[in-house]
């Protein structure tokens, strides 16, 4: 008697389960009949919709812009265009895909992409887009999960639009040196790519120098302003945010968010301009200084080999001495501390030399190549 329950509780469950999911089927087709209403609606303004949709983008990036810029700087510091931001080797990523949107597609001649697109601001940035959003639909496009429309969005969405306003809005179409019937379209002009490449790196590198006033640190001791002993950047303008250019990663520190806390006293530091500094930091062997180390002074007056070569680095959180070791590869050491302290009984003898002498020594002694190399 339980069992025969028991069964007519689970059919009635069954029953009510069935109905749920005929319920949940209706709605399922209410809601796709929905989205492709919504969707010929959205077809047929596409070009109010784009127009608005564009608008609203362009606030939020402003809006952005302007709550991550921070205290004391303008929104262009705070968010620069895709031309400015690019690196190399994206400039050429999105070169290589416009050369085979042109082959693939072959447009016609009004829609095409003229090869001198890098040296049109305007232009550079739409393209930019159109290629993120693509990348964006491809990836979406070949997720399994995904219904697949993804690619066939974009292209009625994004890549014509764009490629007509780029023709409408813009003087590109002046550019036209030639007709021709259906072809491909000409690779990218790689001079222009090339020039504008510098161009926006010259901006770029002007924008970031405009933020800080740059010192040197020097001391009457060997450390002139044309070799000195560390590198020091604030906010322009305000004595404060003080960073320093690390020795031993290469990367700017915050002085406050380590234990040097305080930049040198200001009759140590020596300004230098934005492109002084700029070469400072570039050229790390300036900031080192090299010693062939011999066993003691007796063996270096007695014109014996050196046994290695040591090295100083001066960095501002601390000094940093290495020896070049016999299996290849620096190590700390005490040599340099040993030499010029006088306490040592039997200390090494060291003679400076330079990071040329010092590569060909570690290359003789050790038959090694790019030893000194930072």
């Amino acid at each position: 008697m339980e069992e025969q329950l028991q069964e007519v509780q689970l059919q009635e469950e069954l029953k009510s389960l069935r109905e749920e999911l005929e319920a949940l089927r209706e709605w399922r087709t209410q809601f796709e009949t929905a989205v492709k209403n919504f969707a010929s609606g959205t077809k047929a303004n596409q070009a109010e919709v784009t127009e608005v949709v564009a608008e609203v983008i362009d606030r939020l990036h402003a809006v952005e812009a302007a709550t991550a810029a921070p205290a004391g700087t303008g929104a262009a510091d705070a968010h620069q265009p895709w031309s400015l931001r690019a690196t190399e080797e994206e400039w050429r990523k999105l070169a290589d895909w416009l050369d085979w949107l042109g082959k693939h597609y072959a447009p016609q001649l009004h829609l095409r992409i003229w090869p001198c697109w890098p040296l049109h601001g305007g232009v550079t940035e739409e393209l930019a887009a159109l290629h993120a959003s693509w990348r964006a639909a491809t990836e979406a496009d070949a997720d399994p999960s995904r219904e697949g429309s993804d690619l066939a969005y974009w292209h009625q969405m994004w890549l014509w639009p764009t490629i007509e306003r780029i023709r409408q809005h813009y003087m590109f179409s002046e550019c036209e040196d030639d007709h021709s019937p259906d072809r491909p379209g000409r690779p990218t002009d790689t001079a222009a790519l090339q020039q504008r490449m510098a161009e926006a790196e010259a901006e770029r590198r002007r924008l970031e120098h405009a933020k800080y006033d740059y010192f040197v640190k020097t001391s009457p001791d060997g450390y002139p302003a044309d070799r000195p002993s560390s590198l020091w950047r604030c906010a322009a303008g305000r004595d404060e945010d003080w960073e320093f250019l690390s020795l031993l990663d290469w990367q700017w520190h915050r002085a406050d968010d380590t234990d040097v806390r305080t930049p040198p006293p200001r009759t140590a530091l020596h300004e230098v301009t934005a492109d002084r500094a700029e070469e400072l930091q570039a050229d790390r062997q300036g900031w080192v200084r090299y010693w062939a180390r011999y066993v003691d002074e007796q063996e270096w007056r007695a014109g014996e080999q050196p046994v290695s070569v040591v090295r100083r680095r001066r960095s501002p959180e601390r000094i940093y001495d290495e020896a070049f070791k016999t299996w290849h590869e620096w190590g700390p050491t005490q040599a340099v501390y040993d030499f010029f302290d006088a306490r040592p009984s039997n200390p090494p003898h060291l003679v400076e030399i330079d990071a040329a002498e010092a590569e060909r020594l570690l290359g003789e002694l050790h038959g090694a190549k790019g030893a000194t190399e930072l």
